[in-house]
């Protein structure tokens, strides 16, 4: 998996052996509604059906039963999909432009399936999203569990920004 370091760097994380340099991760504060620098202290490792999504030319896996933060893009209505739904459906992700500040959606597309496939990502709290770039300058929130119910009802992306 990809996350987003203090330094605004993506880096790639795919052991859990093999330290990595950086100490906090982007993450999107559900409790706060704003993003924010989560410590790394642990990374999690999960062998799990997994769905390649492409967003935005960006090809990437991700485990089936995660959530991914969506937008309707002519409400900007934000909802929680999970990524097992996106196969065949019409869903757009949250992508968040952190050099512009701006968010804008991003077509979600289900490119292939894996069924057995080894994803490891920075252990995330209940009210934490992972910020998973998809450019140098972009990403989209994810996380595995869905908070939609608790934090983001009748949430629009003006609450985040």
């Amino acid at each position: 998996m990809l996350i987003v370091d203090e330094n605004s760097n993506s880096l790639i994380v795919d052991s859990i052996h093999v330290p990595t340099s950086a100490k906090y991760f982007w993450a999107l504060d559900l409790k706060m509604q704003d993003f924010t620098l989560a410590e790394l202290k642990i990374l999690e490792e999960l062998w799990a059906p997994s769905i390649v999504v492409r967003i935005n030319g960006f090809a990437f896996p991700l485990p089936a039963s995660w959530n991914i933060l969506a937008m309707d893009p002519e409400t900007s209505q934000l909802d929680i999909v999970d990524v097992a739904s996106v196969a065949g459906k019409e869903f757009y992700a949250m992508v968040y432009d952190n050099e512009r500040g701006m968010a804008s959606p991003g077509l979600i597309q289900a490119v292939d399936y894996k069924a057995n496939f080894h994803n490891v990502n920075p252990s995330l709290n209940r009210h934490h999203m992972l910020c998973h770039p998809i450019s140098s300058t972009s990403w989209i929130c994810v996380a595995p569990n869905d908070s939609y119910n608790k934090y983001m009802k009748d949430m629009v992306v003006g609450n985040l920004l």
